[in-house]
């Protein structure tokens, strides 16, 4: 009996042995590379690596590099550490692709990770947010693989993300295909206010870091985001934003750079954090009025020459071309005849065709209002247009012959 209560105690001290080993981080040498991402940090930028203890707590052993590159890549070499887990910080201007500018001050974007055999390690927005998260998890007794794995779980369902991905937040980056990395444009993109207001850009920094330093102190603790006003903020981003022309930004700035990226799906992934927080329409809507500058708020609007059963109107007044399109549904009009845009009054469309003859448009934004002055030309004679309308069709699924007496137009 003896023997085999000795023989017991052998194996359960090898078992606890090798547990103990299991947790134990044993540090090392480390070197790996990365990029820090809003849109990408610009030169200058300094990147610092503080050393985290099993808690992640800092131990107080610190390293740091800057970005030699305007596409946010940096690198570290022979980091000597006794310990696998690190804090990494990214400090620096960014490329602002929602504007298609240069931040006017500097942020900082911040990850949580464990450098045992990594060779890639991305700082961006997803890891930043998650971090908070991630410690509290800890901080409960949780391993960090765990928690992390958990953390980046919830914000991915906060996304509306159903099919969750196995990449670590830390292993995507925006100029990359896959859905991952679309997934991490998307929610980079959604964080960005657009404005043209030369007195508002200068503050766009300052308010995109406290939207995520709000957005991550309501999910550390629960692992969901329970404040409506900041959904509202992401929602109300997406409904100002010009998804066309950000593509386009991003793709002409990586193209500036000598670099030639293919920008993933990002326009699906902010479709899902629409459908997973707004309510949808189900069909193409043509209000009778809109304002030309929605985001302004009530107020300004004219009628809508796009409403399919309104066939007269009288030309010495200005009109919108206004829609809202479903999600995953194209759209496109074509108007024929004396019918001129005001690109300056132009809210989510983009201009396909624009010739004296009509034009042709399509929305940049689903399930969200997009609206554009026009005027009906005609030099105070009548006038006459044709209106097509492809609605997710390459065909005219809805024709119609518009006419207006007198004509008034700031071109002419």
């Amino acid at each position: 009996m003896k023997t085999k209560v000795l023989a017991l105690s052998l194996v359960l001290i090898g078992m606890l042995a090798v547990t103990s080993c299991t947790k134990e981080k044993t540090g090392g040498n480390f070197s790996f590379s990365g990029k820090v991402q809003k849109g990408p940090f610009v030169t200058g930028a300094t990147i610092t690596v503080n050393e985290l203890n099993e808690n992640l707590g800092q131990t107080g052993k610190s390293f740091t590099t800057s970005i030699a590159s305007d596409d946010g890549s940096f690198s570290l070499n022979n980091l000597e550490m006794e310990s696998n887990l690190a804090l990494l910080s990214g400090n620096g201007f960014y490329f602002n692709e929602v504007l298609g500018q240069l931040s006017s001050s500097q942020i900082t974007l911040q990850a949580i990770a464990d450098l045992t055999d990594e060779e890639t390690v991305n700082i961006n927005v997803l890891t930043h947010i998650t971090k908070s998260r991630i410690e509290t998890l800890v901080g409960e007794g949780m391993s960090f693989a765990d928690a992390k794995r958990q953390a980046e779980g919830e914000f991915q369902d906060f996304l509306g993300v159903t099919e969750h991905f196995n990449q670590g937040f830390e292993q995507m980056s925006i100029a990359s295909q896959g859905d991952f990395n679309a997934m991490l444009l998307a929610f980079s993109i959604i964080l960005q206010r657009p404005s043209n207001n030369i007195a508002v850009v200068p503050t766009l920094p300052a308010e995109l870091t406290w939207l995520m330093t709000s957005l991550s102190t309501d999910f550390a603790s629960d692992g969901a985001v329970n404040d409506e006003a900041l959904v509202d903020t992401l929602l109300y981003n997406i409904s100002i934003q010009n998804q066309r022309y950000i593509r386009q930004r991003i793709q002409n700035y990586y193209s500036g750079l000598g670099q030639n990226v293919e920008i993933p799906d990002f326009e699906s992934y902010i479709a899902m954090f629409q459908a997973a927080h707004q309510e949808l329409v189900t069909e193409f809507i043509y209000p009778d009025e809109a304002s030309p500058v929605p985001e302004l708020g009530p107020g300004g609007e004219v009628a809508n020459i796009l409403v399919k059963d309104v066939t007269q109107f009288d030309g010495t007044h200005a009109y919108v071309v206004a829609a809202i399109t479903p999600l995953r549904k194209n759209l496109k009009v074509k108007v024929t005849g004396n019918v001129r845009v005001d690109a300056g009054l132009n809210n989510g469309w983009v201009i396909t065709d624009n010739s004296n003859n009509g034009f042709t448009i399509e929305p940049q934004r689903q399930n969200e209002l997009v609206s554009m002055l026009v005027y009906l030309k005609g030099d105070s004679k009548d006038g006459s247009a044709t209106i097509e309308y492809y609605e997710d069709s390459d065909t005219p699924t809805f024709t119609k012959q518009i006419t207006w007496t007198g004509g008034w137009s700031p071109f002419k």
